[in-house]
């Protein structure tokens, strides 16, 4: 007799591959794990990175003859559009292929009630970020538009048998919105230690231009209107009043970076606030944590905010760094506020610069802090236990649909 045919599970990524690795370190491993029992199918945009060795040999590429620059919002807008066009196709091509089951690792906006139309139930989700809210929801004519895609969201994300969330608070709001609560998987997101880990600092710092006695608060991460580092730029005079040598690293770009740029001109904090634009590797990322006493993990403070394991909390506590946090559900899942680190109300700019100043003036605190949160995540962002934490599900779910 033949062999029982192996179930057929697609990944679709508007990225690619290359850059979905990128964002989601395990995706080669989880991969992997999943063609030992399944026939693996990816759909995406092509990219200028090379294709992870591992994703090339487990999967059946199905690229589209588009690129993304993430570095362009414009572009990212543009192609994001475009994707979700043809998404009805890649639902249509993954039914001729007789795919079993669809996993669509972002929260695009639209993508879940699309698949499942264009391609049936069998569609799995990560819920992460309401891009809605972030982009659109500030703007009050859009406000119709957002309300309407975000219920038309829910109403489909009620109906899918698997969504992967970041964070446990994510699954308790979406249980609170009526999404079966078996059908939701908290996994965090994992980090490649050996990308993000401690480095050498005195050398790091000499690459940015930091003199040994400067104290850095450095972030990273797309700059866009939700990350409120406004309001940090907007604090650091009266900081720098009581603290001279405090200095703000900010990494990455993205559509705030011309206003901050601005506002730190107007504030004549030119010596005081460094820009590093898009940094093309990740060792350059890792070298830029690096320089820095202490990690910034920033937000506005959007309900939706809540939902987000950020990758600037998860790379500072990786390279070891003391961090200095808003006060969200997500991220007081991993930092206890003066146990290993400190949390601040995003609206409340005085409890940050004294949580600020206290780690500043106190070398004792930031290494006492530093070891807890590379402990930490070695321990939670674990690359191997989190690719089996999705697999398995994803695995489930493709036999499900045989039986």
């Amino acid at each position: 007799m033949n062999a029982p045919e192996k179930p057929r599970i697609a990944f679709w990524f508007r990225y690619g591959p290359a850059e979905h690795t990128i964002l989601f370190h395990c995706i080669p491993q989880i991969i992997e794990l999943l063609a030992r029992d399944c026939t693996v199918h990816y759909y995406g945009m092509r990219g200028a990175r090379p294709i992870p060795e591992s994703i090339r040999r487990n999967a059946r590429l199905h690229l589209l003859p588009l690129f993304v620059n993430r570095t362009n919002t414009a572009d990212k807008i543009i192609k994001t559009m475009l994707w979700l066009l043809l998404l009805p196709l890649i639902g249509l091509h993954c039914r001729l292929q007789k795919i079993d089951a669809v996993y669509i690792d972002e929260t695009i906006p639209l993508t879940a009630g699309l698949a499942r139309l264009f391609f049936g139930k069998r569609v799995a989700l990560t819920v992460t970020d309401f891009f809605m809210n972030i982009y659109a929801g500030r703007t009050p004519v859009l406000r119709p538009l957002c309300k309407l895609v975000n219920h038309l969201d829910m109403a489909a994300w009620r109906k899918l048998p698997l969504i992967f969330t970041r964070a446990k608070a994510t699954r308790d709001f979406l249980e609170k919105c009526g999404v079966p609560p078996g059908n939701i998987f908290p996994v965090y997101d994992p980090c490649d230690l050996s990308i993000y880990h401690p480095a050498d600092k005195a050398e790091c710092r000499k690459a940015f231009g930091f003199g040994p006695g400067e104290i850095v608060l450095v972030h990273h991460g797309i700059l866009h209107p939700n990350k409120g580092n406004d309001r940090i730029i907007a604090a650091m005079p009266a900081l720098l009043e009581k603290c001279p040598q405090l200095r703000l690293l900010l990494v990455g770009d993205g559509p705030e970076l011309p206003r901050l740029k601005q506002m730190a001109a107007e504030n004549k904090l030119e010596k005081h606030v460094t820009f590093t634009g898009w940094l093309k590797e990740l060792p350059e990322v890792n070298r830029a944590l690096n320089a820095g006493d202490i990690g910034l993990v920033m937000r506005s403070g959007l309900a939706t905010d809540h939902f987000a394991m950020t990758g600037a909390l998860i790379h500072a506590m990786a390279c070891g760094l003391p961090i200095l946090a808003v006060r969200l559900r997500s991220i007081e899942e991993v930092i206890r506020d003066g146990q290993n680190g400190f949390l601040f109300d995003p609206e409340n700019m005085d409890e940050f610069g004294e949580k600020l100043l206290r780690l500043a003036r106190d070398p004792a605190l930031r290494g006492a802090f530093s070891q807890q949160t590379l402990n930490a995540a070695r321990a939670l962002f674990d690359m191997h236990t989190v690719a089996r934490q999705t697999a398995e599900p994803l695995l489930n779910l493709c036999k499900l649909n045989r039986q």
